[in-house]
């Protein structure tokens, strides 16, 4: 294996020191990846938006809606929809209340806990995402194209591993940042 070796100036400086990710050294490959990456992400999130809007609702209440439907409307509480899209409680609080205003939830207490909260998808939201069905199907094939089973198979696995360092990559950072405020009298 090719040890780390910076720049011949020390500038810019390695952002990855894992040899796995190196390639003659360098971590040139790594940062096209990354950018590539946040690049797909920022993509991504645009076309679903795009589809949000053909449903004539925002992007955060097309996931939740389709978060609903996925869960085959088994009693879903809030919690869990929080859990599965990994936001807050309260942002699913809010962005549902905006979605049963619109017509498209019901809301309804447990009888046993009054806090837990299920989540129902009305008609309304049903037929709504029966609708779009053809285009998300459309862009969702087209975007996903160049994969076969292997490889698809293969970029769950990935993707998978990649959102499991997450947790604690961020909290590195995190830690890191508020040291650096610290020192800094910030």
């Amino acid at each position: 294996m090719i040890a780390p070796r910076e720049q011949p100036s020390g500038f810019p400086p390695l952002t990855v020191s894992r040899l796995a990710l190196l390639a003659g050294g360098r971590d040139d490959a790594f940062r096209e990846l990354v950018r590539d990456l946040v690049d797909f992400s920022a993509r991504l999130q645009r076309i679903r938006e795009e589809i949000a809007r053909a449903m004539g609702v925002s992007s955060p209440q097309y996931n939740i809606l389709m978060c609903i439907a996925h869960c085959n409307d088994q009693n879903v509480t809030v919690g869990r929809v929080a859990e599965l899209l990994r936001v807050s409680v309260p942002f699913v609080v809010t962005e549902t209340r905006r979605l049963v205003d619109a017509g498209l939830l019901i809301k309804q207490s447990d009888l046993q806990d009054r806090r837990r909260v299920y989540l129902h998808l009305r008609p309304q939201a049903v037929a709504a995402l029966k609708d779009v069905a053809p285009l998300q199907r459309g862009v969702n094939d087209i975007l996903f194209e160049s994969l076969g089973q292997k490889e698809f198979a293969q970029l769950q696995t990935i993707i998978s591993g990649l959102l499991q360092s997450c947790a604690p990559a961020f909290a590195e950072a995190e830690k890191s940042s508020a040291a650096r405020r610290v020192s800094a009298g910030v």
